[in-house]
């Protein structure tokens, strides 16, 4: 018996060692070419799995391994609206889904990756999603909304993001809502545990329906001018950044006592741009603090392990077990405000 894959027919070839060279994107084209090499993909154990699970709704359509600093699509979706009419394509079973087909393909940004079609999108990112999922034995960790001019599109993929698995560590979202209901939806049905990146833009007086739950290691909130004094009450976070924020110094004023009194107790580091400069009379008024002279230098280390200097600020400690905080003194006109909780992300004491 001949075969065109000859490596295959050396019988001195491990089979571990041919699934250990042929990486995540070998590894779950294998499991569609027929049952029982699914049956091997799932049950092999080894670096072809080394993986990070990626699914990202309405830029890119895929599932990816974000392991790597370099995209590595391992399944994308288009319509079959898009299919090729002058070729016949082959056809697999993802899933419960019968004969949808597929095409290898050569992108400039993709890189080479097998589109999977479908006559609905969000059906075919929730199936190659659940594939991903079964084949390497692991949850997807991250998942990413983008704006698409579909029906329901935002509704159904933060739904899909609720009822697929109990948790991601990274939930992003970058999209204009069509009303203030698919912001509402993302933020009560947020299943995200280490990092929340929102860049979204509701209209300028939306309000959530409910409070957020904002109960997780790293908010980054890009058009925050909706959070208020009570939104920000809630957060418990260890690094919180807030752009385009309408906070007042009263406001922060407010915040600096709820941290000293043992709220938001996990925070290690807070960032807002807000609209009108910073009156450091009102955001320490009532707050007992000690002023460091700017000839004070101070070395830190962010969650990035990156260095800085800083020089002066305001000095403030917790009641309940004195870790000391420091505010920097960006001068009267500054917009922006930065509180940074000792130690360090490297550990190192004030």
């Amino acid at each position: 018996m001949t075969t065109p894959f000859r490596l295959f027919s050396l019988p001195f070839v491990p089979l571990k060692q041919v699934l250990d060279n042929i990486g995540p994107q070998g590894i779950i084209i294998l499991s569609l070419c027929s049952r029982r090499s699914k049956s091997i993909a799932v049950t092999y154990r080894g670096p072809s799995k080394d993986v990070r699970l990626t699914l990202d709704f309405g830029l890119w359509d895929c599932v990816e391994d974000s392991n790597h600093s370099c995209m590595n699509i391992l399944l994308s979706v288009e319509e079959t609206g898009n299919l090729p009419m002058d070729e016949t394509l082959e056809t697999v079973r993802i899933g419960n889904f019968l004969k949808v087909p597929v095409k290898m393909e050569k992108h400039i940004v993709k890189g080479v990756n097998l589109i999977t079609y479908w006559k609905d999108r969000i059906t075919g990112l929730a199936a190659i999603g659940d594939c991903a999922r079964e084949i390497f034995n692991k949850n997807i960790s991250e998942v990413c909304i983008y704006d698409k001019q579909e029906k329901n599109w935002l509704r159904r993929a933060a739904a899909w993001v609720r009822n697929s698995q109990e948790t991601f560590q990274i939930l992003r979202c970058n999209f204009v809502p069509k009303n203030h209901k698919d912001l509402d939806f993302i933020l009560e049905n947020s299943n995200c545990t280490e990092k929340l990146f929102l860049c979204v833009r509701p209209c300028e007086h939306y309000s959530p329906a409910k409070l957020p739950n904002f109960r997780i290691d790293s908010l980054h909130v890009y058009y925050s001018y909706w959070i208020k004094q009570n939104h920000l009450l809630t957060m418990d976070c260890k690094y919180i950044w807030l752009q385009d924020s309408k906070l007042s110094s009263q406001d922060l004023n407010v915040f600096l006592k709820h941290w000293m009194a043992g709220g938001c107790s996990k925070l290690e580091q807070f960032r807002a741009f807000v609209e009108e400069p910073t009156d450091y009379e009102i955001v320490f008024d009532g707050v007992q603090f000690t002023e460091r002279e700017n000839d004070v230098a101070r070395g830190y280390v962010n969650e990035e392990s990156k260095h800085y200097t800083l020089r002066g600020g305001f000095d403030i400690k917790r009641i309940s077990d004195n870790i000391t905080a420091t505010i920097l003194n960006n001068g009267e006109n500054s917009r922006f405000f930065l509180l940074i909780v000792w130690p360090d992300f490297a550990g190192n004491p004030y």
